[in-house]
């Protein structure tokens, strides 16, 4: 594979624009006239149910399916992404949720591997140092990076996913939940290195159920519903906007039980002391 070489755009001009993509699996519609556009040093949340097209629309993006209609642009150039290899080579690289970590392995050997036969044709002491001078970058905590995959914490084994997907330079990274099932010191930490990535002036999509985490980072919220565009949010909307847009309700248990909460709240904060 060979990686296609160029500047990252000047943050805030557009990287990836889909205008009307669509996605059939044969007489089923999960994606419908979408729209996306993502700008360098921006992160943009994607939010939905479950059977949204989120993780449909991630899999176009990454060369795994390949949309039925539509077009999609990348820096300025209408691209076909027709498989996995192409989306890489244009800059696009995705850490999916399982990670594809090796843990019997090292992290310089996971953050290397399959790159054995790049142009790169570094040493074990050269990969260490890169190795190394990436994950500062990134300030990443990490003891060593000589440890086994299977001894770091989920927050680590996250760093190093993405870590992995920055070597070769992309202008776009997507991220299925990276604070799945992570505890709080853990997300806080990926939540940071996501900020470190965006300064980086690297475009940044993550799919997301933890309306918290999306509120921390995104710069724009995305809802997907039943595979269509239905709303962009600031990421300090209300959660009933967000739920409604969500859920297709206006009203629902859900933000019934924020809007008490709030209510809640506000008589606390006027009484009298």
């Amino acid at each position: 594979m060979v990686r296609e070489q160029s500047s990252l755009p000047e943050k805030g001009s557009p990287i990836l624009r889909l205008r009307h993509v669509s996605k059939n699996f044969g007489a089923v519609s999960a994606l419908t006239d979408i729209e996306l556009d993502v700008h360098a040093g921006e992160v943009v949340a994607l939010v939905g149910d479950n059977g949204a097209g989120k993780s449909t629309l991630v899999k176009v993006l990454a060369g795994v399916h390949q949309p039925s209609s539509g077009s999609i642009e990348f820096c300025g150039q209408e691209v076909s992404l027709d498989n996995p290899s192409r989306a890489l080579e244009l800059g696009i690289a995705t850490v999916f949720q399982d990670l594809a970590l090796c843990e019997n392995l090292d992290v310089v050997a996971n953050l290397f591997l399959g790159h054995e036969m790049s142009p790169w044709n570094l040493d074990e002491v050269a990969m260490e140092v890169r190795a190394w001078t990436l994950l500062r970058e990134l300030a990443a905590r990490i003891p060593s990076v000589r440890e086994p995959i299977a001894s770091l914490s989920g927050g680590q084994r996250q760093t190093v996913a993405i870590a992995r997907s920055l070597l070769l330079d992309p202008k776009i990274i997507m991220l299925d939940e990276p604070t799945a099932a992570l505890g709080v010191a853990q997300t806080a930490e990926v939540l940071n290195l996501i900020e470190r990535v965006r300064e980086r002036g690297l475009g940044v999509i993550i799919i997301s159920h933890n309306m918290e985490d999306v509120r921390a980072v995104a710069d724009r919220v995305v809802v997907l519903r039943l595979g269509r565009n239905n709303g962009v949010f600031s990421p300090d909307a209300s959660n009933q906007e967000l739920v409604a847009a969500i859920t297709g309700a206006t009203e629902n248990s859900v933000s019934r039980r924020l809007d008490r909460k709030s209510n809640q709240n506000n008589e606390i904060g006027g009484r009298p002391a």
